[in-house]
């Protein structure tokens, strides 16, 4: 292996970047010398002849030597980092806004039970915000159709884990699933208080 292959590998092996008091041992390991060279003084050599593949690290002291490739793979998993945090952070905000609109719906259907009309501003304000829906439900527990409410609460709680699904498929919202979706053990998932007649 020649010293500029074993100073690569040896950097590699140590992610990139690393002193010279650690570089030595390893590159001497690996690489052929001419019989009595100085070893150490050889691999420095190497390391300044060829800045298409080395240089000093910036920001570190003087012996700190890397991969030219270092900086940009360090940039790069930089803006992953910052690309899954937004992906993160727009998951999270599906999830309270699920949250938000199985407790809210709720208490709309306490609220307006039998108020069809009075309803209607509460209804465009779940269309408007894509939860249609949410919307059949409401009409359906107004005007007390048990059957199509079970439809519409499965309608709803299919459209709460398909929009957590859109983000990357990472579907968190476990709670929304057991609450909303109780259908499928036999519940409608939300908690009704009927009027009794």
């Amino acid at each position: 292996m020649t010293q500029k292959e074993a100073i690569i590998k040896a950097l590699e092996e140590h992610g990139g970047r690393e002193r010279l008091p650690v570089i030595y041992p390893r590159v001497i390991q690996l690489a052929i010398f001419k019989p009595g060279s100085d070893k150490q003084a050889t691999i420095r050599t190497t390391l300044q002849r060829h800045p298409e593949c080395f240089r000093h690290s910036p920001g570190k002291p003087d012996g700190w030597w890397e991969l030219v490739s270092y900086q940009e793979e360090v940039a790069d998993l930089k803006k992953e980092i910052r690309e899954l945090n937004e992906t993160i952070k727009q998951i999270m905000a599906i999830q309270k806004e699920a949250e938000f609109i199985h407790k809210f719906l709720q208490e709309v259907m306490n609220d307006y039970k039998r108020k069809r009309a009075e309803a209607d501003p509460i209804r465009n304000i779940f269309r408007h915000m894509g939860y249609e829906e949410a919307a059949a439900v409401l009409d359906a527990w107004i005007d007390e159709k048990e059957d199509e409410l079970k439809k519409a609460l499965e309608k709803l709680a299919q459209l709460a884990l398909s929009k957590i699904n859109v983000q990357g498929d990472y579907v968190i919202n476990k709670q929304v699933d057991n609450e909303v979706n109780g259908v499928a053990s036999g519940g409608t998932g939300i908690n009704i208080d009927k009027e009794k007649k």
